[in-house]
């Protein structure tokens, strides 16, 4: 699991508080820092973060995601 994020996205530090609050380690990727991780999330197809990887699937959308971290959670 991955979660492609920046510098400062209120919304990937919910996301990551999400992760932390239901127990799953992910790598951590930032965009602002990473331009290969960049280029790989603009090429997909996303404009913005949080991006989300798992299970070779990419999500955009921070319900979605949320609601993907309560599925592996249990």
């Amino acid at each position: 699991m991955k979660l492609y994020t920046k510098t400062i996205c209120p919304k990937c530090m919910w996301v990551k508080s999400e992760l932390q609050r239901a127990g799953l380690e992910v790598e951590v990727v930032n965009i602002d820092v990473d331009e290969q991780a960049k280029k790989a999330i603009i090429d997909a197809g996303f404009l913005s973060v949080p991006v989300f990887e798992f299970e070779g699937r990419l999500i955009g959308d921070v319900q979605e995601i949320v609601s993907q971290i309560e599925l592996v959670a249990g």
